[in-house]
C-alpha cells in the first residue's frame, strides 16, 4: 500500500472523517465513516505500539509494515448493534473494480498481524470490558480468530475458508500459548479463483453485547494474480511464500 499518499505516522479515514471507499491498484476497499464510528478498511503507517485503547485504532503491533518503512491496511469488523444480534458483520473487498474488468483472481496469500489495541487488550485485559487471555492462571483456553472466505464471480462464497488464529491459548502446555505480534504469512491459495475476499473475526471472550476483544486486524502485501497473466500486488515488494515464525506473547 506504499503508493497511497500518507503523512508520517498517520492514517486514512476513521470516525468523523467523511472518508469513503478507496482503491488501490484494481481493488476496491470499503470504508464507512460515521460521526462516531467507522468500519471496513483503512490504510496506515501509525507506529504506536504502546497505547492499547480506542484512541489508537490504526496501529499495527509491529509498528511498521512488512518492509519496515511503508503503509499497511487496518480493518475494523463491527458488530450488529442495529439488529441487536451483536454478531460481527464481515468486511469485504473486490478485485477488478478499478478497471471494470470481470476476472477471477488467484490469491497466493498475504501477511497479517494484530493491531496494537487488540494485542494489548488480549495481553493485559481491560477492567470491566475484556479479559486477560489465559486468565490469571494462564489456563483459560482463549482464542482470537480471523476467518477469510473467497467470493466467486457468481456472488457466492467459496466452500473453503482459511482460518488464522491471531491469538491461541488452547494448548495444554501454556508455554505454547501466543498472541501474534509480527507479520505472519497466510496462504490463501486454497480459496481458488475469486473476485473478492470476506473477513470476519471471532473470539472466545464474549459478553451480552457480543465480542469483547477489539475487532481489528492488520494486513500487508496481499499477493493477487489475475487470470490470466498479470500480477496485482497490494503491498510493498514481491513476496516469497515463506511464513514468519510467530512469537509467544
Amino acid at each position: 500500500f506504499d503508493e497511497l499518499p500518507l503523512g508520517t505516522d498517520s492514517y486514512y479515514g476513521g470516525a468523523g472523517s467523511g472518508a469513503s471507499d478507496w482503491y488501490y491498484k484494481d481493488a476496491l476497499f470499503t470504508h464507512s465513516a460515521g460521526d462516531w464510528a467507522w468500519n471496513g478498511f483503512s490504510y496506515s503507517n501509525v507506529n504506536n505500539t504502546t497505547q492499547g485503547d480506542r484512541f489508537n485504532q490504526f496501529a499495527a503491533i509491529t509498528g511498521t509494515d512488512v518492509s519496515g518503512s511503508g503503509n499497511y491496511a487496518v480493518s475494523y469488523v463491527p458488530n450488529d448493534w442495529m439488529n441487536q444480534t451483536y454478531e460481527q458483520i464481515p468486511q469485504s473487498f473486490y478485485f477488478g473494480q478499478g478497471t471494470g474488468e470481470d476476472y477471477d483472481t488467484t490469491i497466493s496469500g498475504a501477511y497479517f498481524t494484530n493491531t496494537t489495541w487488540a494485542y494489548l487488550d488480549m495481553l493485559n485485559g481491560t477492567p470491566g470490558v475484556s479479559k486477560k487471555f489465559g486468565g490469571e492462571s494462564g489456563d483459560d483456553a482463549d482464542w482470537f480468530l480471523l476467518t477469510i472466505t473467497g467470493i466467486t464471480n457468481t456472488g457466492e462464497y467459496t466452500a473453503n475458508s482459511v482460518e488464522f488464529y491471531l491469538a491461541d491459548y488452547r494448548f495444554a502446555d501454556n508455554s505454547l500459548d501466543y498472541i501474534v505480534d509480527e507479520w505472519t504469512w497466510v496462504d490463501l491459495s486454497v480459496l481458488g479463483n475469486v473476485i473478492g475476499l470476506e473477513f470476519n473475526l471471532t473470539s472466545s471472550d464474549t459478553g451480552a453485547y457480543g465480542m469483547n476483544t477489539p475487532s481489528y486486524f492488520a494486513m500487508d502485501n496481499l499477493n493477487a494474480v489475475p487470470v490470466p497473466g498479470a500480477i496485482l500486488l497490494l503491498g510493498s515488494g514481491l513476496l516469497g511464500l515463506a511464513g514468519i515464525k510467530r512469537r509467544n506473547a
